[in-house]
């Protein structure tokens, strides 16, 4: 699971870990573990490996389902977008949706 965090998720997992580890005097693999439950609930799209952003798009926001966040930022940038935030998948289906929404492809 730890090899599906990108860049900034993988070094904040290490930080928590040897923190745990060090001041909370954890064996290495505990502090990894609780470091990566800690992770997860705060950015649960590691398990689904899927990635919901919200962007701007043409004086617009817009959602953007994902499941390669780098090419998809890197797309956003290319359409002439930025990214406004990273959002919690469920809350948006359910809030935004009424739990069902139908995908479309872009382009």
């Amino acid at each position: 699971m730890v090899e599906r965090l990108d860049a900034s998720q993988r070094e904040a997992w290490e930080e928590r870990a040897g923190i745990m580890q060090f001041d909370g005097e954890l064996t290495r693999g505990h502090a990894e573990c609780l470091a990566l439950l800690d992770l997860l609930r705060r950015h649960p799209s590691v398990l689904s490996g899927i990635t919901l952003l919200e962007i701007e798009l043409d004086g617009g926001t817009e959602l953007l389902l994902t499941t390669d966040l780098t090419y998809a930022r890197r797309y956003v940038v290319d359409v002439g977008g930025h990214e406004i935030a990273v959002r919690h998948l469920p809350d948006v289906l359910l809030t935004q949706y009424g739990g069902v929404a139908v995908l479309t492809t872009l382009g």
